[in-house]
């Protein structure tokens, strides 16, 4: 089930600048400004979607970390950690133009067995899937909208 979640109306709170040809917009989790791609602005967006909305501690949050998933590094997009440094949701963006697909959630779904999360999103601005795993039965509940991840 898709949650309907399109991220516009946080533009305003993005920090913008521009460097040479490029644009570039200020990440508050990793301290710096960072060149403005599509998916770039997918993931700030969330980014101030969890901050403003799901009221998530800043700390809680971790970007673009490396992950050694079938003894290959990957680097996940975001997630959000328990207050003990735990993982606890694990999300992927993708740019706009990118459709969410069977692909998308191989990825998420690869890049969890590295950390074993109940909690798996995936996003592209446009679609939105929200997901819950029962790692006991190996079931997957969709949600229709993002819960608040208690991050204290």
């Amino acid at each position: 089930m898709e949650v309907p979640l399109h991220l516009p109306e946080y533009q305003s709170s993005l920090r913008l600048r521009t460097r040479g040809n490029s644009q570039e917009v200020w990440d508050p989790v990793r301290k710096r400004y960072v060149v403005l791609t599509s998916e770039e602005l997918i993931r700030q967006l969330f980014i101030q979607f969890l901050l403003i909305d799901k009221k998530a501690r800043l700390a809680a949050l971790s970007v673009e970390r490396q992950v050694m998933v079938f003894w290959q590094r990957r680097r996940y997009d975001l997630m959000i950690h328990n207050r003990d440094g735990s993982p606890l949701v694990l999300v992927e963006v993708k740019a706009p133009e990118v459709p969410i697909s069977q692909l998308t959630l191989d990825q998420i779904a690869r890049y969890n067995l590295a950390f074993g999360v109940s909690w798996l999103i995936v996003s592209n601005g446009v679609q939105t899937y929200c997901m819950q795993l029962d790692q006991e039965n190996g079931s997957i509940q969709f949600w229709n909208a993002i819960p608040d991840f208690n991050t204290d």
